[in-house]
This record gives C-alpha cells, structure tokens and sequence, in this order.
C-alpha cells in the first residue's frame, strides 16, 4: 500500500491531476464503492476521518452519493448496483444536463427527478464569476445556500423516502457529485449528528472521486469561459473542492435554521414526528437495536 496524505490529495487544486495510483487506492476502499459507468460513488456512512475520534453514527448499505452514472452502464454495471442493494436513484441535475447525459434505465431500479426552481439555469454563482479572488469562497457558500430554496423539491422528496422506505438504499447524484449533491449529503449527516470534522471530509473526499471526471470538468469550464479558466482562481474555487465553502455552508445552514432540523421543518414542511423518524432511520441503532 502506497504511503500517502489523504489531506494533501483532497486539497490539491482541480487543475492539477492526482496520482493515479493513489486515486486507484483509495477509490477501492470504502467508502467509495466500484461499480462500472459511475465515479465517486461513496456510501455516506462512513464520514469518520483517519484520524477521528468520534464513531460513525449513520448505517451503511443505505445512502449513497455519486456523479452523474452513464447513460448505458458497462458490462457488470448492473450487476454491481444490485449488490449495493440500490432501488432508487434521485437525479439532482439541470434539465440541460439530463439531455445531455440521459439517466441509464436499470431492471428494478426507479430513477427520480424532480425539477429545481431555476427554471433551467445555472445558479448564478456558477456562472458569473466575481472579480476579488477574496470573495470566491463567500461567492461559493451563497451559490450551497441557494441550492437550499432551490432544490427543495427534490431533497424533499430524498428526506421523505429516508422516512417511509428505511430498508431501501439509494443514490443521489448530480452531474460531479459536488455541490447539490455535496449540500444534501451534509444535511443528512447534520440530522444524523455527525460533526463539522465529518462532514468536510465526506465533502473534500469528493476531490479523489471526481479524478476520474475531472478533465471533462475542466472542459466544460473551459467552455464557458475559455482557456483563461484554468489561471482565474475565483473560478478554481468554485469549480474545486474547498473545505472553506462547506464550512461556510454549515455555519450558515445553523445560522438560518439552527441545523438541518430546522430546515427540514422550516423550509421543507416536514413535522417534528417526520424529522424524529427519518433520523432514527438513518442511525445505526436504527438496525442494531441495542446501541
């Protein structure tokens, strides 16, 4: 086994390629889990850091977070997805982006898609980038708080299925498995009560999974605002995975809602009742009974 700083790699810039060895190391060890036509694909369970000293308080087997899967799976695919246990897969992504790259229809596999409110477009923190590289990280935090009013329908309707359909594991993925996808893992892990610690490494873990996808997101980005993308750093934070606009979020998150909680009742309609059962459903107690 190779020796590396999982720090180091997570906070490398998006421009730079990671190690390919190392990537292949780490994307083959949980939490990441292999499954052909789909990259950084993790079960969020296991949020604990090398390091940590807190235990893991969400169940495994049951949610999963990814990038967009092809639109055919590869050979063994299918097969893969079916002994993760997955029933359903929640589709956060643009109309555009769907066009573009069609859900796969998989045997026994339901795929959701509930429209955002933005009508189609990006938000506008992805697309017009702010001229003080100071004000990147605050430009990155607003666009994760948007998703929170924006997104609501779908994240919704994932928090509903966590609260009647507790022995059906998931997915839920954008297109890079970053930002909408990154704001809702947070909020289960927040209604878990998982610790900041936690959620930033579930977040920067991102870095190693998107590897696999990361010159087609530097091309996508170089097509909107040319080569001179890749040297403008207000674009390589929002388009990167930064620690600072997780944290960011979270501290606004608790803020405006005081948690997850709050949200999931303030802003999603969801009951006191409703928001006790989907995190008793989500623990690990849920299934052992006797923590």
């Amino acid at each position: 086994m190779a020796t590396y700083s999982l720090r180091e790699l997570v906070e490398t810039d998006i421009k730079s390629a990671l190690p390919a060895d190392l990537v292949a190391e780490i994307v083959s060890q949980p939490p990441f889990a292999t499954v052909p036509g789909i990259f950084n694909l993790r079960d969020i369970s296991n949020a604990t850091t090398p390091d940590s000293t807190f235990p893991p308080l969400l169940r495994s087997g049951y949610a999963y977070r990814s990038a967009a899967p092809l639109s055919t799976l590869p050979d063994g695919g299918n097969t893969a997805l079916a002994t993760l246990g997955i029933k359903r897969i929640y589709d956060l992504r643009r109309p555009d982006e769907r066009t573009k790259k069609p859900s796969p229809v998989i045997e026994g596999v339901e795929v959701i898609w509930i429209p955002d409110t933005l009508e189609g477009k990006p938000p506008v923190s992805a697309t017009e980038p702010v001229p003080d590289p100071e004000k990147s990280t605050e430009r990155l935090v607003a666009m994760y708080n948007s998703y929170l009013v924006s997104h609501a329908p779908v994240y919704k309707a994932v928090f509903e299925h966590i609260r009647d359909e507790p022995e059906k594991p998931f997915l839920f993925h954008c297109s890079a498995g970053k930002d909408r996808t990154g704001v809702l893992a947070a909020l289960i892990h927040r209604l878990a009560g998982n610790p900041d610690e936690a959620i930033i490494h579930d977040f920067t873990l991102t870095r190693v999974g998107l590897e696999p996808g990361r010159q087609a997101l530097l091309a996508a980005m170089e097509s909107l605002y040319g080569k001179s993308a890749w040297e403008n750093p207000v674009l390589l934070v929002l388009w990167g995975v930064h620690a600072g606009g997780m944290s960011g979020f979270l501290k606004g998150l608790d803020e405006e809602f005081g948690g997850a909680a709050g949200y999931l009742q303030q802003k999603l309609g969801l009951s006191e009742e409703d928001v006790a059962r989907i995190r008793a459903n989500l623990l690990i107690k849920k299934i052992e009974g006797n923590l």
